[in-house]
């Protein structure tokens, strides 16, 4: 019998994948779904005996290479997400398909049986067929956003865009000149449309790179993000697992 860990902080998603797993595996056990870089590591190391691991890339508290980072694990990894830019780096942590969201029932499938008949062996010739499958795959980011203003619709390019931030269910959109107005997509939506110039920084909100001032030491281990103008007084707390995440952004 073939045991499945789900990585996914996005509940709709991890229970359709599961639904599918088990329509096409009805033997299959899914020990659990996790959201975080901490429980995904726990639930690796309660699990040794793990066969396979269903992974999105960005969840909640950061990117899920940093939890193979930290936890060895023999487990065969599928990736699921909605971005195709870590489709290399995925290969380093022990990779056998990159599934581009939404997943359909077809490829999942195939991920199932190519873990099924996976060999050692056939281990660079799967990751030389995969990566080259993703790199030639065309994905289409939103350059433009619609902003509620009053009684108007305001027209905004993406890149123009310094951070969404959403409180009780209301997300707002702040731009570059100082302006600002809501969108009715909640973060999670909006995330899984934007380019990789941002990244979500914490539950409340996501930031793009390219209007980061600086990042100063925060509370306890945390450390605080802030902004340049027109929004310098803003500061967004964050954990030591998403600074190495925007340092590595930043850097590229």
């Amino acid at each position: 019998m073939m045991k499945a860990l789900i990585i996914e902080d996005e509940r709709p998603i991890a229970d359709t994948l599961k639904a599918l797993l088990v329509s096409l595996r009805p033997g299959i056990e899914i020990v659990g779904v996790t959201t975080n870089i901490r429980d995904s590591i726990k639930a690796i190391s309660s699990n040794p005996d793990i066969d396979i691991i269903f992974s999105d890339i960005k969840i909640d508290d950061g990117l899920s290479f940093s939890v193979f980072d930290r936890v060895e694990t023999r487990a065969m990894v599928v990736f699921t997400t909605a971005y195709d830019e870590y489709a290399l780096k995925a290969f380093d942590y022990n990779c056998v398909d990159y599934l581009l969201k939404p997943v359909s029932f077809d490829a999942l499938q195939r991920a199932l049986t190519k873990c099924e008949t996976f060999q050692p062996r056939a281990d660079k010739s799967i990751i030389k067929e995969t990566s080259a499958a993703i790199l030639n795959h065309n994905v289409k980011y939103r350059s433009r956003v619609f902003l509620e203003v009053g009684r108007e619709t305001m027209i905004r390019n993406v890149s123009d865009i310094c951070y969404f931030y959403s409180e009780k269910g209301n997300t707002r959109v702040f731009i570059s000149d100082g302006s600002w107005g809501s969108v009715d997509d909640s973060l999670i939506e909006i995330n899984q449309s934007l380019p990789p110039a941002f990244c979500r920084v914490n539950r409340q909100a996501i930031v793009n790179i390219d209007y980061i001032d600086k990042i100063a030491p925060g509370p306890g281990r945390d450390s605080l993000v802030f902004l340049k103008d027109p929004f310098a007084k803003i500061q967004f707390k964050i954990t030591q697992e998403t600074k190495k995440l925007l340092l590595d952004l930043l850097s590229s």
